[in-house]
């Protein structure tokens, strides 16, 4: 019976949530601007879809037409791997810098 009191008690620490702190949480306007940023990070996300078959397709074919991938569109490519990997950084909280337009574009 001891231990099941001592796993009560301990589960209802872990869960007690303290209202003032997250009413203090609600009225902070830096949370609900992150969360306006990572919708629109998301939409962005979401675009760049079409960005990466349009690349697919015109590396295809250059592919076909001179057996080797375009130079430009790879290096555009990893940068444009490296700003997706922002944002996934930023929208699940993992960092907290801003992807472009807020930073440089990244390398």
């Amino acid at each position: 019976m001891a231990k099941s009191k001592v796993k009560k008690e301990t589960i209802q620490e872990v869960v007690t949530v303290n209202t003032e702190e997250v009413v203090e949480n609600i009225k902070e306007t830096s949370i609900w601007l992150r969360l306006i940023l990572v919708v629109i990070f998301l939409f962005v996300f979401t675009f760049t879809d079409i960005i990466l078959w349009f690349i697919a397709g015109i590396q295809f074919l250059f592919t076909i037409f001179t057996k080797k991938p375009n130079e430009n569109l790879l290096g555009f490519s990893i940068k444009l791997r490296n700003y997706l990997s922002q944002i996934i950084d930023f929208v699940t909280y993992s960092s907290d810098l801003k992807p472009f337009p807020f930073s440089p574009f990244p390398e």
